[in-house]
């Protein structure tokens, strides 16, 4: 049955109104039926515009070892869609309240919910590159190429090394020695997150076999900014002016479209790391 416009406003000012009180608690519930009803309702008052990424498309299916990594970039492009959906239905709702624009700078519950945004994306960005690590550098490095000097190269630095690693001699003890030593590769590449583009294309597309012809390093340098706001966010919650004690903290403010562009880049990389993977795996076989 079809409801009121003044029954869905109602109801979703109710849920606007919990969400500027704290970042996506528990406590918010916004239905399908009421996002559905809002976001299409007419967008005057305001100046409102939908955030959408890139869509994905089909994932590779000529390599199942990416699979793993394709569902987390899956879950972490609906993750974000979803929170931009929101953020939407809360400036199209506050629009509608006060009956004026929403021109101009956003609103502190609109910019926390773009701050989400860039740490889900950066979430989800470690998690899939992880498990894309995990899943196809030991397949990669039974192959000539890439892949395998870059592994080579690490067990000679750790043979080399003048204190020699506690873990690199429990590995060689290790009843199948060539497996222990993997995983210790891969755990090397995996147990931190990634601290920016010079890190994500030296640790995983050097580890994966990825070429300059698959992706370019300028693709890769493209997300120096979206690193520095992730960091700015997670560490600091965008608050400035530390060494103040009695003002108020000043926080980072960013547009709607340099936030979407961020997140977009990203989870595109991620994308076509997968798929870059994929063609060197089919390499493999």
């Amino acid at each position: 049955m079809d409801r009121e416009p003044d029954d869905v406003v109602a109801e979703a000012s109710t849920a606007v109104g919990t969400a500027q009180a704290h970042l996506l608690p528990p406590s918010l519930t916004i239905t399908a039926e009421v996002a559905k009803a809002v976001a299409e309702a007419p967008e005057e008052p305001g100046n409102l515009t939908r955030l959408e990424l890139t869509k994905l498309g089909r994932r590779p299916y000529n390599a199942g070892e990416v699979v793993p990594a394709w569902w987390r970039l899956k879950s972490t492009h609906e993750s974000v869609t979803g929170l931009f959906d929101t953020l939407h239905l809360v400036r199209k709702t506050r629009a509608t309240q006060n009956n004026k624009s929403t021109r101009g700078r956003l609103h502190s519950d609109a910019q926390d919910l773009l701050r989400a945004a860039i740490v889900f994306t950066s979430a989800g960005l470690d998690s899939a590159v992880q498990a894309l690590i995990h899943h196809a550098v030991p397949v990669l490095i039974n192959q000539p190429g890439t892949s395998r000097d870059k592994y080579e190269a690490f067990i000679e630095n750790q043979a080399k090394a003048a204190n020699v690693e506690k873990e690199f001699l429990t590995a060689l003890k290790e009843q199948d020695p060539g497996t222990a030593l993997i995983d210790l590769y891969i755990a090397s590449k995996t147990k931190a997150s990634f601290q920016g583009s010079s890190d994500l294309q030296g640790r995983a597309g050097g580890s994966l076999g990825i070429t300059n012809r698959q992706i370019p390093k300028a693709r890769f340098a493209a997300l120096d900014d979206f690193f520095t706001a992730r960091n700015d966010v997670a560490h600091r919650l965008d608050m400035e002016n530390v060494s103040e004690s009695t003002t108020k903290p000043l926080r980072n403010l960013r547009t709607q479209q340099y936030v979407l562009e961020m997140c977009d880049q990203a989870l595109l990389l991620v994308r076509d790391l997968i798929k870059g993977t994929a063609v060197n795996l089919a390499a493999c076989k």
